[in-house]
């Protein structure tokens, strides 16, 4: 049986589309892929019986790249799949190098606080986010099942940017790895609470255990309705269609 599912996000829904295109995609499975560019579906709305921006140049491209020129009607699907739009542990990211844990090995660190300080954080910025607004609209409207996708750990040609280097060292030099990943169980236990599966980076696209190799950045390109302009140089946070055809090979949807 073929079900049909609703694919939606932000930039980051260009390597599941290009790796669905690139790959032929699963007898299983038949999506539609909508988003919004920037912040455009912080706007999303449920109006006339359909899901879209209320932002009037969002709401436009939403309709459009999906090439069905509307907003989602929801019982139209059986799933959704929702990415980017913020599901990604920056906090941890941003806060290792100065925050000791009694999980942590970093003694580096000036200051020292409780796990439970740096989950509640990490939690406020999920629950805060675009994905968390989207997913839980979707979820007053429709009783499918919606899976949540965190989205690719940076990528490991970070190390040519120095700041980030900076940032990222630390914690892989103190062998943190399991501490970044426990975060995010923590988050998914709570979003699994409220009803949401979550879907994790394949494990084969993944290096140095909280980092993504280089393969599946390079070529990384827009979210647009041709999937041709690529991204600046050295784009850390994006995946190219490789990626997102190794998504769509590994998940349990």
């Amino acid at each position: 049986m073929t079900r049909r599912i609703c694919v939606m996000g932000n930039s980051h829904t260009a390597a599941l589309k290009g790796g669905w295109e690139e790959s032929g995609g699963r007898k299983d499975l038949a999506p539609d892929f909508f988003g919004a560019l920037s912040d455009g579906m912080a706007s999303l709305s449920f109006e006339n019986g359909q899901l879209i921006p209320q932002e009037p140049a969002a709401a436009e491209f939403f309709g459009r790249i999906s090439g069905t020129g509307r907003g989602v009607v929801p019982g139209d699907y059986d799933l959704f799949l929702l990415c980017g739009m913020g599901m990604f542990p920056v906090s941890v990211f941003n806060n290792y190098k100065n925050f000791a844990t009694p999980s942590t090995r970093n003694a580096e660190a000036p200051y020292f606080v409780s796990d439970a300080c740096l989950d509640d954080l990490l939690w406020e910025q999920i629950s805060s986010s675009m994905m968390m607004h989207c997913a839980r609209l979707v979820r007053q409207v429709s009783e499918a099942e919606i899976f949540l996708a965190w989205q690719a750990f940076y990528a490991e040609t970070l190390f040519s940017i120095e700041w980030r280097a900076q940032q990222m060292q630390p914690l892989l030099d103190s062998n943190d790895q399991d501490y970044v990943l426990e975060r995010m169980c923590k988050v998914e236990d709570r979003l699994r609470n409220e009803g949401f599966s979550v879907l994790r980076q394949p494990g084969n696209t993944i290096t140095k255990g909280i980092m993504t190799k280089a393969e599946f950045s390079r070529g990384s390109v827009l979210f647009r309705e041709e999937l041709n302009k690529p991204h600046r140089e050295n784009d850390v946070f994006h995946m190219n269609s490789s990626y997102g055809a190794q998504c769509w090979q590994a998940w349990e949807i």
